[in-house]
C-alpha cells in the first residue's frame, strides 16, 4: 500500500505525537531516529535536518517541553518531551485510586486506566498497571447516573430513579424497592465512602437528607427544576459513617494509646482529648450515632468502651449482647 505523503503541517503533528509517545526523562530520540519514524507514516519530500530542528524549536515555542541534551566529541543530540501535565506519581496515584475504587466497574475501570496512560510515554505506560484487586462488577452504567447527577446539582435539578435493595439469590441481582416504584430526589453531594460512591440529597416525597448507593441508582434522569437548594451542614458529612444516618450528638469513649491515630484520621486533630493513664486516652467526639458508627467500634473489640451518654453506652451493649447471642455454643439456627 502507497504511503500518503505529509505535508509540513502533517510532520509537525507527527513529529509532536512521536515526542509524546516514544519519549521521557530516560528515551531520547536523535534526528536520524526521528526521521525513521517519520518515515514509517508517510513519504517526506527533501526532509533536511534542518527542517526537523525548526520543526522542533516551533514545538517548544508552544509550549510542548521538548528538550536538547548536551554531548561530547560530535555524537548525535538526543532530544526528548522533558514535562507533562501529570508527574509519574500523580499518574500512579490516579490508576491506584480507580482501581481501588469498587463503585467503578472493570469495564470502565481498563478504559480510564488506558486514558491515563495515554499522558505519558508507552514506555512509563507500561508500569502504569494497576496493582490493587478490589471486587468489582464486570460491567455498569454508572457513569451515565453521575453525569445526570452533576449535571442536575450545577442546574439545581430534580432527578427521579429506580433504586435497588435486596439481594435475590436465586437471580444473583438485586431487586427494586417500592416495586421499582421511582425516587425524586434533589441532590446535594456526591461522596466517597470506603469505596462506594453515594449521593447525599432531598427526597422530595418526605422533604428528608437521605443517601443512596449511586450503583444501585437505575434509570437516572433528570426531572424538573427544584423547589428549593439544598443545605447539607458540614459536619453532617464528617459526621456520617459507612453513610448510614443517625442523631449528631456528643459521645465520650475510651480508647487505646495505640487507636489514637487512627482517631484522629477519622475525627480530625481538633478534638477534645485527655489521658487518662498510659494506656488509655479519653476522647469527646461529635458523631451520628447508627449502625454504621457502632460498626466502627465493634472492630476495635475490648481496644475501646463508650462512657457517655449512659443510653448510647446500654445501646452499644445490647448490640455486642444480640451479636454474642448468635454465637452461642451450638449449630446455628435454620
Amino acid at each position: 500500500m502507497e504511503k500518503a505523503k505529509l505535508n509540513n503541517r502533517d510532520r509537525l503533528l507527527a513529529v509532536r505525537e512521536i515526542f509524546h509517545t516514544h519519549t521521557d526523562e530516560d528515551n531520547y530520540l536523535t534526528l536520524e531516529e526521528l526521521t525513521n519514524h517519520l518515515a514509517s507514516r508517510g513519504e517526506i519530500d527533501k526532509l533536511s535536518k534542518k527542517s526537523l530542528k525548526d520543526d522542533i524549536e516551533a514545538l517548544a515555542k508552544s509550549g510542548f517541553d521538548i528538550v536538547a541534551e548536551a554531548t561530547k566529541n560530535g555524537l548525535a543530540i538526543p532530544y526528548h518531551l522533558a514535562s507533562r501535565p501529570f508527574e509519574d506519581y500523580e499518574l500512579r496515584l490516579l490508576v491506584d485510586a480507580i482501581a481501588s475504587a469498587k463503585f467503578i466497574s472493570e469495564s470502565e475501570t481498563n478504559h480510564l486506566v488506558s486514558v491515563l496512560q495515554s499522558f505519558t510515554s508507552r514506555h512509563k505506560a507500561k508500569t502504569l498497571q494497576p496493582v490493587m484487586h478490589t471486587v468489582k462488577k464486570p460491567r455498569g452504567k454508572i457513569p451515565f447516573s453521575i453525569h445526570y447527577i452533576q449535571e442536575a446539582i450545577a442546574k439545581h435539578m430534580m432527578i427521579t430513579f429506580q433504586y435497588q435493595g435486596k439481594f435475590n439469590e436465586r437471580t444473583r441481582m438485586f431487586e427494586l424497592r417500592k416495586d421499582g416504584g421511582r425516587y425524586f430526589v434533589t441532590p446535594a453531594h456526591l461522596i466517597v465512602d470506603n469505596g462506594n460512591y453515594y449521593l447525599i440529597g432531598r427526597e422530595e416525597e418526605s422533604k428528608d437528607l437521605r443517601t443512596y448507593r449511586v450503583d444501585r441508582i437505575v434509570d437516572c434522569q433528570i426531572f424538573e427544576p427544584a423547589d428549593s437548594p439544598v443545605t447539607v451542614d458540614p459536619s453532617y458529612l464528617s459526621n456520617m459513617f459507612s453513610m448510614y444516618g443517625g442523631e449528631a450528638e456528643k459521645l465520650t469513649i475510651r480508647f487505646r494509646e495505640s487507636l489514637m491515630p487512627t482517631v484522629v484520621d477519622r475525627f480530625g486533630t481538633d478534638i477534645r482529648c485527655r489521658r487518662i493513664d498510659e494506656n488509655w486516652f479519653e476522647v469527646e467526639v461529635s458523631a451520628l450515632f447508627s449502625d454504621g458508627f457502632m460498626g466502627w467500634l465493634l472492630q476495635f473489640a475490648d481496644q475501646t468502651e463508650i462512657l457517655a451518654p449512659a443510653s448510647r453506652r446500654e445501646e452499644f451493649r445490647a448490640k455486642v449482647e444480640q451479636l454474642a447471642n448468635l454465637y452461642q455454643v451450638g449449630a446455628p439456627t435454620a
